[in-house]
């Protein structure tokens, strides 16, 4: 058995309340020499205060559940960055939840193991969930918000992420604004996610009165090994600049350029969504929609603790240099 508050209260010769009142840095009627005394009795008896029985005991729960699936875009360190200095911020705790990549059965697993926790809130941060999984998180009366995604199952009041159909059309139009026309999308999948950008392909397409012939569009899973699995395709189309759904797709496009002999942005511009790190280090650095994912992170805290609606966070253009004026 652990150690507990009476063996350090009976070791430092005080009661229990008092230290209750020490470790939890509360006022009270003691001396600084007695809450010194306390905790260092605390740390050489490996005394460590249980966090979650405080707040049940004080009907004040604290921690908020983070609930990570694995992705393949490396934005979710930014996005966690920014949760944990909003979750600091408004003196909360977090504990995290590992879903896989994108395993259904990883993500209910997590589901339930947040939900037996004493939790106060549940950011679940690029998870596709199902409508059964969603009923879980309903059920529970525990206020959940999705970071970084959202789609047809997703109550409206329950994300905080970038629009999609926006970062699709942004990243179209400013192609069309150089002179290009034909312009393909490459490595998108068919979650919602894939489906919004390809409607904001799209719509900045057909808004410049140009057709789209089907296989300018390249579905992959947004990954290195899917746009290099495409460029061969791709080659055949005779396309003078992609949307690349992802940096690693445009990473991917990229090297499969160079292997072939191409220059990039000469004989095919590349503007990449997501404007992480990888963008600087493509050779040439890759232009990018640029979504804000610490802003993300730390506005999904906000936002679940305040019960607000939910919200998109505004994305640019990064202007570096893998497309050209034709």
């Amino acid at each position: 058995m652990g150690v507990t508050i009476k063996d350090v209260a009976k070791a430092a010769n005080v009661s229990t309340a008092t230290v209750s009142r020490v470790l939890a840095n509360k006022a009270g009627s003691y001396r600084e020499e007695t809450a010194q005394k306390v905790r260092q009795i605390a740390a050489e008896m490996g005394y460590h205060r249980n966090v979650s029985a405080a707040e049940l005991a004080a009907n004040e729960i604290k921690t908020i559940a983070i609930i990570l699936n694995n992705t393949k875009t490396h934005f979710w360190q930014d996005v966690l960055d920014g949760i944990q200095d909003g979750i600091q911020a408004h003196h909360r705790n977090s504990i995290i939840f590992y879903a896989g990549d994108n395993d259904s059965a990883m993500l209910t697993q997590a589901i339930n193991s947040a939900l037996a926790r004493s939790v106060s809130g549940i950011l679940l941060v690029a998870a596709k969930a199902s409508h059964d999984q969603l009923q879980l998180l309903d059920k529970s009366g525990i206020p959940y918000r999705f970071v970084s995604i959202y789609g047809e199952h997703n109550d409206s009041s329950k994300f905080i992420s970038s629009n999609n159909i926006e970062i699709g059309q942004v990243a179209t139009q400013y192609l069309l604004q150089h002179g290009h026309r034909r312009i393909g999308l490459v490595g998108i999948d068919n979650s919602p996610t894939g489906h919004q950008r390809l409607l904001g392909y799209e719509k900045a397409m057909l808004s410049a009165n140009q057709l789209i012939e089907p296989h300018w569009i390249q579905y992959g899973d947004y990954s290195l090994a899917s746009a290099q699995a495409a460029f061969a395709t791709i080659q055949r189309l005779h396309l003078t600049a992609i949307v690349a759904a992802s940096d690693l797709v445009g990473a991917g496009l990229i090297k499969a350029a160079h292997a072939a002999g191409l220059k990039i942005p000469d004989n095919l511009s590349i503007i990449s969504i997501d404007g992480t790190f990888i963008c600087d280090i493509t050779v040439p650095q890759m232009t990018s929609v640029t979504q804000d994912f610490y802003l993300m992170g730390k506005t999904s805290v906000e936002n679940l603790i305040q019960t607000n609606d939910s919200q998109f966070i505004p994305v640019a253009i990064t202007a570096r240099d893998s497309v050209t004026i034709i």
